[in-house]
């Protein structure tokens, strides 16, 4: 007489975003990644993003839910009473206002096992000024108290595990911080080059390519980047960037390009799915983060496709790029240090096809 099959665990993924970023994008992962003769997941959202198809491809169901109102005790009452309708044994999170609403859920619904995966160095300063500012302090020390709610936080890098840990202010508890990187699925990564023909993107065969995936958010770092561009002009007067990604400070980007007169220089495509073929024809990828940042899903994909990075010094970028090695580290808000890292890998492709080259090892190798 055979055994019966023991049931599934049951679980609860709630994210404050349906956009294409980082988070979302290793979530989609993870939920792909599932044994499905263990796990049964389901999958609450916030709003109807782009991402929202591929929670749907993989998951059991998807709710939608106002996930970034955080004075909102509807939100937690109804997906308490999600949790105790799908009998859900673990609870796991991504991304804070998901954190404290998810959190608070899980134990309103007394889920036995809560899990936050905790994606970069939440409530860094960048920009603010009078009471935003004091608003992002306060937030800066206050905000771990969170994770008082679970059983164990997840931190996708050294980098903000040591942050939870040792930021002044409330700490999370040393016994509850794991490291976990984010992972790549690399039968994703193209091997024979990108799909995507460049005449359809208004650039010529010859020009030197650089490209940032990234929403534009203050902490990416998009004006640094551009106050960058006149310097590597001057010594590369063809060269084109691709701006891919959108959000909050995409109209004062596009201020910026044309106030620098960058317009003949600088695209700026939105939202792209294919943005990893876009990278697949570029040159360089620039990532010129401030802050913030976990181990970039996009440096990993660029380092996979082989390419040279360049890229700051700030948050896990570190532990996925060996500056000298396998890119080009330089510091956040520095454009003549960004300037001149991307000409030397224009001027000398030999040295950027080895970096890169040796990028995509340690990344296939990992």
């Amino acid at each position: 007489m055979s055994k019966e099959r023991p049931s599934r665990l049951r679980i609860l993924a709630v994210i404050a975003s349906s956009e294409f970023g980082g988070a979302e994008r290793v979530l989609a992962s993870l939920l792909e990644g599932y044994d499905r003769d263990r796990f049964e997941v389901w999958v609450a959202c916030h709003g109807d993003g782009p991402m929202i198809e591929e929670y749907r491809r993989h998951a059991s169901g998807v709710w939608a839910f106002d996930l970034v109102n955080i004075f909102k005790p509807a939100t937690v009452a109804a997906l308490a009473r999600l949790t105790e309708r799908l009998h859900c044994q673990i609870i796991h999170t991504h991304l804070w206002t998901a954190d404290l609403l998810g959190g608070m859920a899980a134990v309103l619904a007394r889920v036995p096992i809560r899990v936050a995966t905790v994606h970069g160095e939440y409530f860094r300063t960048v920009e603010e000024e009078g009471l935003h500012w004091a608003r992002k302090i306060a937030l800066s020390k206050t905000f771990r108290l969170t994770y008082r709610l679970f059983d164990r936080v997840i931190g996708v890098s050294r980098s903000v595990a040591a942050d939870l840990l040792e930021r002044p202010g409330l700490r999370v508890g040393p016994g509850k911080v794991t490291v976990i990187r984010n992972g790549l699925d690399l039968s994703r990564i193209p091997v024979s080059g990108s799909r995507v023909d460049r005449r359809d993107l208004g650039l010529s065969a010859t020009a030197p390519v650089l490209i940032a995936v990234a929403n534009f958010s203050p902490y990416k770092g998009h004006r640094w980047l551009l106050e960058a561009m006149p310097r590597v002009l001057r010594r590369f007067p063809e060269a084109m960037l691709l701006l891919v990604g959108d959000g909050s400070t995409l109209p004062a980007i596009r201020r910026q390009v044309q106030e620098r007169q960058l317009e003949g220089n600088v695209r700026m495509t939105g939202f792209r799915r294919d943005a990893i073929e876009l990278m697949a024809l570029s040159d360089v990828v620039v990532l010129p983060s401030v802050s913030s940042e976990g181990p970039s899903t996009v440096v990993l994909e660029a380092l996979a496709l082989g390419k040279a990075v360049v890229a700051t010094r700030v948050g896990g970028i570190p532990e996925v790029v060996e500056d000298g090695e396998t890119g080009l580290l330089v510091p956040p808000r520095d454009p003549r240090a960004l300037a001149d890292a991307i000409c030397t890998l224009l001027a000398d492709r030999s040295r950027a096809q080895l970096l890169g080259e040796k990028g995509r090892r340690a990344v296939w190798d990992r």
